[in-house]
């Protein structure tokens, strides 16, 4: 198993992409600490890993707090001595035109996707190196590379991902996904033709 007597933290574990690596992680032997703000989605991804017999913490964590953020990292460590991998996975996303964002919701996508992908980075780095080194994976989207429509601020927060990446140390990636069906996707289909119609109206 390539990942065996690794720890990794996910964020963002709690469901979609990110529950999907924690279970990935797992089958390679890997040790999960999944990380989300939503305790019941926490309790089910590591109940369904545990259920494999494999290992699985949860750990409450709004990664736009920084205090949150350092003891979501002590708690991996004191549990399982160390962490390898971070996969900064957290983020959320607003469909509005620019002239209709609110600063508030430009601010909290920010917050998440942008300032909580630094502050995980930033404080995983000690330990990391600590451990002798390990592996930082953010994972962005087509928003990072590409404007698009009433996406003003999420493709703001994706484009400074790239930015941060840029100065990160060389075990640290940037998986670029393309189109797939989860929950944001999901709610980007029902939305878009709406607001369509807003901005055609304008």
């Amino acid at each position: 198993m390539r990942l065996k007597e690794k720890v990794a933290i996910i964020t963002g574990g709690g469901r979609g992409i990110g529950r999907a690596i924690a279970s990935g992680f797992t089958e390679q032997g890997a040790q999960v600490v999944v990380a989300s703000r939503t305790w019941d989605e926490l309790q089910e991804v590591t109940d369904e890993i545990h259920g494999r017999d494999q290992s699985a913490l949860p750990i409450l964590c709004d990664v736009t707090d920084e205090v949150q953020v350092k003891s979501m990292i002590a708690g991996t460590i004191e549990a399982y001595g160390q962490v390898n991998i971070l996969v900064n996975n957290a983020g959320i996303g607003g469909i509005r035109p620019v002239w209709g964002t609110p600063k508030r919701s430009f601010e909290a996508i920010l917050a998440v996707n942008l300032i909580g992908t630094f502050l995980c980075t930033k404080h995983v780095w000690r330990p990391m190196r600590d451990a002798g080194g390990g592996s930082i994976i953010n994972v962005s989207s087509l928003g990072g590379l590409q404007g698009y429509p009433l996406l003003s601020a999420y493709c703001a927060s994706k484009f400074g991902e790239m930015g941060t990446l840029k100065h990160a140390p060389k075990r640290a990636n940037m998986i670029t996904s393309g189109s797939m069906l989860s929950r944001l996707v999901r709610w980007i289909q029902h939305s878009v033709p709406k607001l369509k119609k807003i901005n055609r109206g304008c």
